[in-house]
């Protein structure tokens, strides 16, 4: 669903994110109080949002002339009856007129299937109706009769109110069967008293070889790792590292050969058996400790501190699987004062592409396949959910913007939770069409641990050095100082194709932009709530020229899973 809301924020600067923001928890796990309070509620008959349930029926009456609650009166409707007529005009998208001509007989109004909220946890719903519908009642305050009601007056009100509050009681059980007997509530097949499980899928989906062969063949990623362990020995001779996330044990093992004394493999999925068979293998099991299980929940003397943690812990758009918040229990309950985290640092970037190419396969395919039409059921899903792929740098067509930059020496787990405000400038000398936003992650290695950790400025220019496949036997000494910092990759369309790709937002209407002007908004970014592997994401986002400032936001959410 895209909608607008109105815009009142300064433009961002053009740099990158705030460096306040960069280096503590600002902006971060304040998705409610920053998309407004959970009583925003969506027009009927439009895309308008707005504060409140009652404004929005406001709204509705003065834009619309249409009135809930006479229209509710009319036709005899309880509080069922309500709900299905609200999701009934949301489900079929019917105008004022056409509820006009809804009758009293009307079966869609005893249909069980319109109690299912055609908008997840619509404060239309919620209202009470009955009630709290009176504005002016409200605004009164306490009446002169009820100051001076008799003790004998009181006790009927409250009993009365205790009555209307244990039929409202049974009213909302009486609903929740209705929904469970129709649409399947918690029972035992679904995991009524079960607690939730994010982990257990997602640690099955890496026991299996495959999703370890394409990490492996990355070699942008791998040979990323590979430079900055062997080109270190200083750092690793010596050291006790741990390693969050093992998989195959590549990262263990390339610590075992730069010089560590002991190596702590952690491997929470089943692959952990052939981690062990390989570290066999090439004759490191006195150095290399596979421990099976998640850091969070494993077992080890109570005064260990290691010197390094090495993690490949980065998901889609960074933040996806949430795999960093293990990384950080490690580094808070394990890291020694001073310690190294690997990599040391991360950056979210956005920038805004044509998504020629997105919209060639994804969207106008479906205008015509084998001469059907199938554009509007099959689209949908495309704008809504964060597309996964591999985006020509030739689609780019402005600046980027880093709406999240993370050290992860510092970095906390409410730190991933977070907005930012975002520019982004046309580079193009034509107009030009925006069709989506894109994201993709930098990431950067530093020797340099604790208080002493490289945060690398937005002015470097930082890349992966070829190397020869020898580095994998041996240690080597570092060229110099700077190269020894200058370990890094992207996952950029600028950059050599990663198995991370990139990630792209569809537009649901396209932007024309041109020279001159710029994409200014805010990127959300949070945890699913009902699946904390993977994110909700939402862009608010307008055109402006230069030097001024958006009256208005367009919004669009997305999940990326």
């Amino acid at each position: 669903m895209s909608f607008v809301i109105p815009a009142h924020m300064p433009p961002p600067s053009a740099s990158g994110s705030d460096s306040s923001d960069s280096e503590s928890d600002a902006g971060a796990s304040d998705w409610a109080s920053s998309l407004g309070d959970a009583r925003r509620s969506t027009s009927l008959f439009d895309s308008s949002v707005h504060p409140s349930p009652e404004l929005a029926l406001a709204a509705d009456k003065a834009a619309h002339g249409f009135d809930l609650k006479a229209t509710s009166e009319r036709l005899g409707l309880d509080i069922y009856g309500r709900m299905r007529l609200i999701n009934l005009i949301r489900k079929e998208k019917l105008s004022a007129k056409d509820v006009e001509g809804v009758n009293k007989d009307d079966e869609r109004l005893k249909d069980d299937a319109l109690l299912v909220p055609v908008l997840a946890d619509d404060p239309l719903l919620q209202l009470d109706f009955d009630d709290d519908w009176s504005d002016d009642e409200d605004e009164a305050g306490p009446s002169d009769k009820a100051v001076a009601q008799t003790p004998a007056a009181a006790a009927a009100a409250s009993s009365s109110e205790s009555a209307e509050l244990e039929k409202l009681r049974a009213e909302v059980q009486a609903l929740r069967a209705v929904v469970e007997r129709n649409f399947g509530g918690d029972d035992e097949d679904n995991g009524k008293g079960k607690e939730r499980d994010d982990d257990t899928h997602y640690f099955e989906s890496y026991a299996e070889n495959d999703i370890h062969e394409i990490m492996l063949k990355d070699t942008t990623r791998t040979v990323s790792y590979a430079r900055f362990i062997m080109s270190n020995p200083t750092v690793f001779r010596d050291s006790i590292v741990m390693d969050v996330g093992a998989g195959t044990g590549i990262l263990s093992m390339l610590a075992a050969r730069a010089g560590a004394k002991k190596v702590y493999a952690i491997e929470a999925s089943g692959l952990a058996s052939k981690t062990r068979d390989n570290i066999r293998a090439n004759g490191l099991e006195d150095v290399i400790t596979v421990i099976q299980g998640k850091v969070e929940d494993i077992v080890l003397p109570a005064d260990l501190k290691v010197d390094v943690i090495i993690s490949e812990w980065m998901g889609y758009m960074l933040l996806y699987e949430s795999m960093l918040d293990s990384v950080l229990y490690a580094r808070d309950k394990y890291l020694a004062p001073g310690g190294l985290m690997a990599p040391s640092q991360t950056r979210l970037v956005i920038s805004a592409i044509t998504a020629d190419g997105l919209y060639r396969d994804h969207v106008d395919f479906w205008k015509d396949v084998y001469g059907f039409d199938m554009f509007g059921a099959m689209t949908s899903p495309y704008f809504g959910d964060g597309l996964v792929e591999i985006v020509d740098k030739e689609e780019v067509v402005t600046s980027e913007y880093i709406v999240r930059d993370i050290n992860s020496h510092d970095a906390t787990p409410a730190s991933l939770d977070f907005h930012s405000e975002f520019s982004i400038a046309c580079t193009t000398t034509e107009p030009t069409t925006v069709r989506a936003f894109l994201t993709h992650f930098d990431t950067f290695f530093s020797p340099l641990g604790g208080a002493k950790a490289s945060h690398v400025s937005a002015s470097q220019d930082v890349h992966i050095h070829e190397f020869a496949h020898d580095l994998f036997k041996t240690a080597v000494a570092p060229l110099n100082d700077a190269e020894a910092n200058a370990v890094s990759f992207t996952t950029g369309p600028r950059g050599q194709p990663t198995h991370w790709k990139q990630v792209a937002f569809l537009l649901r209407k396209p932007l024309e932009l041109k020279p001159g002007q710029s994409i200014q908004g805010r990127f959300f970014c949070r945890k699913d709530v009902d699946n904390s592997r993977e994110l909700d994401a939402e862009i608010h986002f307008a055109v402006v020229e230069a030097g001024a400032k958006p009256a208005e936001f367009t919004v669009q959410a997305y999940k990326v899973r």
